[in-house]
C-alpha cells in the first residue's frame, strides 16, 4: 500500500463528495485497510499518518471541526427497529476496517462498513450512555432489551427485537495499552480478542442482522507527531486538563489555548482538538478519548447479515 496519505480517488471524494467526512473515511481506509496496520511493526507509522492527515485537513479546510460537531447526533444505533445493536466501547475505524475484511473472508456473512458521527461531545462513555439509555454508565442500564458484557464471556442475550448489547471491550484493555513499558503488540492482541467477542455475540444471538458500532473511538499518541505545543501552552494544558476534556472555566490559560486552536468549547465543556498531547507525571497513557478528533468522533458502523442468501 502506498505511503501517500491519499490517492486520486480519495482526493476526488475529499473535494467533490457530499461531505468532507466521506472523503476522510476513504482516506482512513487507505491507512487502516492494510491488514498489517495494527501490527507491532506498523502501528506507530499508521498512527503518524492518521495524525498527519488530520493536521493537513484542518489547515486546508478550516470548517472541519465545526462541521464535525454539527454532524453529531441521530446515530444509526438509535434508529434500528429489529435485530441486534452491538456497542463495543471505544471501537474505532481502525478495527472496523479490519473487521469488515476478516469477517467477510472467514464467514459466509454479508458485511459492510460505513461511519457515523458520535452522538455528542465530549467523546466519553458517560455522556453517550445518557443520550442512548438514560443512565450514567452502561453497567447501570436496567432494561429488558439490554445486556452489558464486562468480560469476555457472553451471557444469555435478551432475545428481544431489537436487542442491545454493550461490551466493555476494547476500552477496558485500551486504557492500559502502551502505558509505561507495555509492548505495541498488545494492540494487536486487543483486536483479536474483540473479534472473538463479537463473533461469540453473533453466534449467541437469535438474530441474523447486526449493527456493530461504538460510543466513541480514541487517539493513540504512540510515536512521533506533527502536533506541537510551546512551553507556555504545555503549562496551560497541564494546569487545566487531566484528560482530553474539562468543564468550562475562566482564566488566561483557557484563552491562550483557544486562541491557538488547541481547544474548542462545546456546550459546557472544553475539548482538545486534534492530537495535541502534553507531558504528565507518571506512566502516561498513550491511548485516550474525550476530545475532538477524527478517530474519536467518527465511529464505525458495521452491518452484518449472517444469512445473506436467506439460507441456514
Amino acid at each position: 500500500m502506498s505511503n501517500a496519505l491519499y490517492g486520486t480517488s480519495e482526493l476526488e471524494t475529499l473535494l467533490t463528495g457530499d461531505s468532507v467526512f466521506d472523503g476522510v473515511f476513504e482516506t482512513l481506509r487507505r491507512i487502516w485497510g492494510d491488514p498489517a496496520a495494527l501490527s507491532d511493526r506498523e502501528l506507530a507509522h499508521s498512527e503518524y499518518r492518521t495524525r498527519l492527515l488530520e493536521r493537513e485537513l484542518a489547515e486546508l479546510y478550516p470548517p472541519l471541526y465545526d462541521e464535525l460537531i454539527a454532524a453529531t447526533g441521530d446515530h444509526p444505533l438509535t434508529q434500528i427497529e429489529d435485530g441486534t445493536g452491538v456497542i463495543m466501547d471505544a471501537l474505532s475505524l481502525r478495527e472496523g476496517f479490519r473487521l469488515e475484511q476478516e469477517l467477510a473472508d472467514e464467514y459466509d456473512w454479508e458485511v459492510s462498513l460505513s461511519w457515523a458521527p458520535i452522538e455528542r461531545l465530549p467523546s466519553e462513555t458517560q455522556f453517550i450512555t445518557r443520550e442512548w439509555f438514560d443512565a450514567h454508565s452502561p453497567s447501570a442500564v436496567s432494561r429488558d432489551d439490554f445486556r452489558f458484557i464486562g468480560e469476555m464471556e457472553v451471557p444469555k442475550l435478551p432475545g428481544t427485537s431489537p436487542e442491545y448489547v454493550w461490551t466493555r471491550h476494547p476500552d477496558q484493555r485500551l486504557e492500559g495499552a502502551l502505558k509505561g513499558n507495555y509492548s505495541n503488540e498488545e494492540v494487536e492482541g486487543i483486536y483479536e480478542d474483540v473479534k472473538t467477542l463479537l463473533t461469540d455475540i453473533i453466534h449467541e444471538s437469535i438474530h441474523d442482522e447486526f449493527l456493530v458500532t461504538s460510543d466513541h473511538g480514541y487517539v493513540n499518541h504512540l510515536g512521533n507527531s506533527p502536533y506541537s505545543v510551546t512551553d507556555e501552552q504545555e503549562e496551560a494544558l497541564s494546569s487545566k486538563f487531566s484528560g482530553r476534556f474539562t468543564e468550562v472555566g475562566n482564566g488566561q490559560a483557557y484563552q491562550l489555548l483557544e486562541d491557538a486552536d488547541i481547544l474548542k468549547r462545546v456546550g459546557d465543556y472544553y475539548v482538545i482538538r486534534g492530537h495535541y498531547t502534553w507531558t504528565k507525571r507518571g506512566a502516561t497513557k498513550k491511548i485516550m478519548h474525550g476530545g475532538l478528533s477524527l478517530p474519536e468522533c467518527m465511529t464505525p458502523v458495521l452491518r452484518i447479515n449472517t444469512t445473506p442468501t436467506g439460507g441456514a
